[in-house]
């Protein structure tokens, strides 16, 4: 490896000498005298009239063209010279003549002065931007705020806008609301008609169920014994009669029944405790329930009579509150009621 590294190196060496050598042994070439050429210089005025193309200058070009030929032929003509033995060098001058001075004048390739860049415009270009007058400037300023205000006023218009939609549904969901609840009211009102038409033939038909002579109330009647209660009895809260139809107290009597005979035990032992009569009197309150406690208003001292009146008055109390219409309050405010075995057993 080693060795042919040192014939590569020693090759290039010798290569090198040799060009070096060749290079100073060899002799300078003859150079060909230039011919000499006048210049002329041309303002912009007569560039600009030569490219116009202007008649008598193209006569001028003519013959300034024809003029140097045959002073070349002269010249070269009384000096020849044998040692030139290359003629075309010596014959290159005679294409060299057209570069007239005309010619020199229509290079149109290098730029002229008018479209050289302008400095100055460079100048104003690297300046710093005007700033504007104080006349613009306000109108800037103002144009701005208006551009701003109609923003603003656009988007209040639409926020005025989103607010009356929402209020329009607000109010078409409240007058949905009215409206179901009116229909609920209604609804319930012809539900509580219906019902209170319907409690005539409800009670007519718990009467029908029941025995004719059975326990009934007096209500509105005088107790047996005198009292000393001095209000308004069985009648309406300002003391005027409570006036009832005969069907209306039989269904009045017939709940009454019902309600108290589910309450009634009658005690046991015999002495003819079947056969005794009991009137209890007690006060109610709108809602049914006592207003003071039960009292009987027949009295007697023999035991077997206080055992039916202790049943009877225990049969009040459990049974309270009353179950009863309280459109008709005025008519069971103040219920007797006679206890008879015979007839609610």
């Amino acid at each position: 490896m080693y060795f042919g590294l040192a014939i590569s190196l020693l090759l290039h060496a010798g290569l090198l000498a040799w060009a070096v050598a060749n290079f100073h042994s060899t002799s300078e070439l003859p150079m060909p005298e230039s011919p000499t050429i006048e210049a002329e210089l041309v303002t912009v005025s007569e560039f600009t009239r030569l490219k116009q193309g202007d008649p008598q200058a193209k006569e001028l070009e003519a013959k300034e063209q024809e003029k140097p030929e045959p002073q070349i032929s002269k010249k070269e003509a009384p000096k020849p010279k044998p040692e030139m033995a290359e003629p075309p060098p010596a014959a290159a001058p005679p294409p060299e003549p057209e570069k007239t001075e005309p010619e020199k004048a229509e290079k149109p390739d290098k730029p002229s002065p008018l479209e050289k860049p302008d400095p100055i415009a460079e100048q104003i270009a690297a300046l710093p931007p005007q700033q504007p007058t104080p006349e613009e400037a306000a109108k800037l300023e103002a144009e701005r705020k208006a551009k701003a205000e109609q923003e603003r006023k656009k988007k209040e218009a639409e926020r005025k806008k989103k607010e009356a939609e929402q209020k329009k549904k607000e109010a078409a969901r409240k007058k949905r609301e009215e409206e179901r609840k009116k229909k609920l009211a209604e609804e319930k009102r012809r539900q509580e008609a219906k019902n209170k038409e319907s409690f005539t033939d409800r009670m007519a038909a718990l009467i029908d169920k029941t025995p004719e002579k059975r326990g009934s109330p007096r209500s509105g009647q005088a107790p047996s014994k005198p009292t000393d209660y001095e209000g308004p009895t069985a009648g309406e809260r300002e003391g005027r009669g409570n006036e009832l139809t005969a069907r209306e107290a039989d269904l009045l009597k017939g709940q009454i029944s019902a309600q108290l005979r589910n309450c009634w035990r009658l005690p046991g032992g015999g002495g003819g405790i079947e056969a005794i009569v009991v009137t209890v009197r007690w006060r109610l309150r709108e809602d049914g329930s006592l207003d003071g406690p039960p009292t009987v208003e027949n009295g007697r001292s023999d035991p077997v009579f206080q055992a039916a009146a202790r049943a009877a008055l225990a049969a009040v109390t459990e049974c309270a509150p009353f179950n009863l219409p309280r459109d008709r309050y005025t008519a069971w405010r103040t219920i007797i009621w006679d206890f008879d075995p015979r007839h609610m057993l």
